[in-house]
């Protein structure tokens, strides 16, 4: 009982320490611009698979290139907030 009442206000005070980005005076949240590079990354990457044909080889396209997002928003987490 105690060690989830101590949980839970952890959680609670932590919860304010995510990094904020402030973009023309509005501030968001980091994990989001990681994200939106992750998309923009793996949208390129599929642009230049398609352009190069390989994509047609890869054996499943959804798993990769979800595969791809994650590896560039953790990165980009990594390396701008780590």
């Amino acid at each position: 009982m105690v060690r989830s009442a101590g949980l839970l206000v952890s959680m609670t005070l932590l919860a304010g320490c995510d990094p904020l980005v402030n973009i023309e005076g509005a501030f968001f949240p980091a994990w989001l611009v990681s994200g939106l590079v992750g998309v923009v990354a793996t949208s390129m990457t599929w642009a230049g698979l398609e352009h190069l044909g390989m994509n047609k080889h890869l054996f499943a396209r959804p798993l990769t290139y979800f595969g791809f997002m994650m590896a560039y928003t953790g990165g980009t987490w990594l390396v701008l907030y780590g």
